[in-house]
């Protein structure tokens, strides 16, 4: 068996084990967005704040001079469900239904939101968020 065609096996193996885990962060990063809007949106501002990245969480309560947990219930968030997921490495976007966008970042404590509430007025202009930090 010549070199490449040992090495065949292996390359597909991981592969398909890379699609496995994408699968598995795609579905971890829609938990955590339409997670984050149920909370804000039910008035549960410590859930809501868990799912916050550390500098989103400190955005917040500077933004709204407030602790986190009242901060996120002032925030005008739009949308739950989740439309689109799109993964890029450590950074994920995910369109919820009623046009909000959400981004998360991949941190220790795994994927977080970073930014909420976003809006994008034209494809070339850069979003507008409630939440950014």
């Amino acid at each position: 068996m010549t070199p490449t065609r040992r090495a065949l096996p292996l390359a597909v193996a991981v592969l398909a084990l890379t699609g496995c885990g994408r699968s598995s962060d795609r579905a971890s990063v829609r938990a955590v967005a339409e997670g984050f809007y149920a909370a804000a949106g039910d008035h549960q501002g410590a859930r809501a704040c868990a799912l916050l990245s550390a500098d989103a969480r400190q955005a917040v309560e500077k933004d709204e001079s407030a602790p986190c947990a009242r901060a996120v219930g002032r925030l005008q968030l739009s949308g739950r469900r989740a439309r689109r997921v799109e993964l890029y490495s450590t950074n994920a976007a995910v369109a919820l239904k009623g046009g909000d966008v959400v981004y998360l970042q991949d941190t220790a404590s795994g994927w977080r939101v970073s930014a909420a509430g976003c809006r994008r007025p034209g494809y070339d202009s850069p979003a507008d968020c409630e939440l950014q930090s």
